[in-house]
């Protein structure tokens, strides 16, 4: 081969190389709030944030309990499947080989043929849970066959990604929630790369001629989700399964990491988690590196706000003048001016509560120690953080002992602010209704955070 000739073949072979790394690597650079009054609001998110981690352990636990809540068939995946027509390349001979061969033929039990494009795009995505699947497998398999569950989380995944790649804007609610909670536990450019991947996933699928192909598709797309992502997704499509997105609403506190969600879908996408399921986002849609959701002005939360893109009192959230807030408001006076974990989060809560208007502001720090912050019209608020993860013997959430403290604090002059981030659902739900009984004299002097 002539030396020009060999130059311009690796040239070229560079440039495919690079333009499939980009490819690979999808970036949101700005989120359009359209609230319908005018020009919309753009708000730059930052540009790096941590994803809200689920480690192994929560993940199984709460997969167990969703599906346990959820009424899903219990039979073999053998028993259900219809017959499946046979394919120019032999589909169902391909699967018998396989560990598991009633895997794959029981995500054709819609009747499609092998050479139908959404019966590949199902195929393959099935891989894409290999990395956390056996977790999975060992967490629901006394309660609902693995087989029909992986079935049912992979359609519902394509069904959802065929909504999120459409043209026209996701409207409808289950998907704009799924979309939601996504965006907060992974962020957005995480996100922006999931939907890159799917797109590949699904090219790689309709060209694929043979099972080992289907299989390495679903694999590279298992590597853009990581096994947090993937565990992200196959909680919130279970969710979802269980009853659309009134079930996500329902099953929403219990999910690991929720209070971090709830926060992070204001900084990673400007609104409030909470408008999602009140009708508050109507629309939501990716295009070109830009997120448009369409939104009711009050779903809009503070931090798009006050950021680059609107106007306010207070900093965006990563810069620098927050930082320095959040610094001053972690100095607790009560231990030397010292900055723990813990008193960072409590700056982190009173803040999140100034920006969306709940605590008049500027807050600060109570010089005392014995509050936790004064507000701008002289209130001082102590916050209560209570625990479910433990029993009431090892100081995990007791209502009778922990009601005492929040009376005790409101008595002597302080209103509270109740930190329910580590707090099971039915708990929560029991200590509003015990404050709600004590009348609106003492529960207007309570805040709930998150």
């Amino acid at each position: 081969m002539p030396t020009t000739a060999i130059r311009n073949e690796a040239a070229l072979g560079m440039l495919l190389l690079l333009g499939h790394l980009f490819a690979g690597c999808a970036t949101v650079q700005v989120v359009h709030l359209d609230t319908g009054q005018g020009a919309p609001i753009v708000y730059s998110p930052p540009k790096s944030v941590k994803p809200i981690e689920v480690d192994e352990g929560a993940f199984h636990a709460v997969m167990t309990q969703l599906v346990l809540d959820t009424h899903f068939p219990l039979h073999s995946a053998e028993e259900e499947r219809p017959h499946v027509r046979r394919a120019s390349w032999n589909f169902q001979q391909r699967c018998s080989r396989q560990v598991n061969p009633g895997e794959c033929l029981s995500l054709l039990e819609d009747g499609l043929t092998l050479l139908d494009v959404h019966a590949r795009r199902k195929i393959a995505l099935s891989f894409a849970w290999d990395g956390v699947w056996d977790g999975v497998q060992y967490s629901v398999k006394e309660v609902v066959n693995p087989l029909v569950l992986k079935a049912m989380i992979t359609s519902a995944m394509a069904a959802y990604m065929l909504l999120v790649v459409a043209p026209e804007p996701m409207s409808k609610l289950v998907a704009i929630a799924l979309t939601t909670y996504i965006i907060a536990y992974i962020g957005l450019d995480s996100f922006a790369n999931l939907v890159a991947g799917w797109r590949r996933l699904s090219a790689n699928a309709e060209k694929a001629m043979s099972l080992e192909e289907l299989q390495a598709a679903g694999h590279d797309f298992g590597k853009v989700l990581g096994e947090n992502g993937a565990r992200v997704l196959i909680l919130m499509l279970t969710a979802a399964l269980g009853g659309g997105a009134a079930n996500i609403a329902s099953k929403g506190p219990m999910l690991p990491g929720f209070a971090r969600a709830t926060l992070a879908a204001e900084t990673n996408a400007g609104i409030q988690l909470s408008a999602v399921m009140t009708g508050g986002v109507r629309s939501i849609s990716l295009t070109e590196g830009i997120l448009t959701v369409g939104v009711t002005p009050t779903a809009v939360a503070a931090t798009a706000l006050n950021s680059g893109g609107g106007t306010g009192a207070h900093s965006g959230a990563g810069t620098p003048s927050r930082e320095a807030r959040l610094e001053e408001l972690a100095r607790d006076p009560a231990q030397g001016g010292k900055i723990t974990p813990k008193t960072r989060r409590e700056a982190e809560i009173g803040l999140q509560l100034e920006d969306r208007g709940q605590l008049p502001g500027p807050i600060q720090r109570d010089p005392t120690g014995q509050a936790e912050f004064i507000d701008a019209q002289g209130t001082r608020w102590d916050i209560k953080s209570f625990d479910s993860r433990f029993s009431p013997q090892k100081g995990g959430f007791s209502l009778a002992r922990d009601l005492d403290k929040i009376k005790a604090e409101i008595a002597g002059g302080e209103n509270v602010i109740l930190n329910t981030e580590n707090m099971a659902a039915p708990h929560v739900q029991e200590l509003r209704q015990a404050i709600d009984s004590l009348g609106a004299a003492f529960s207007s002097k309570v805040l709930w955070f998150p």
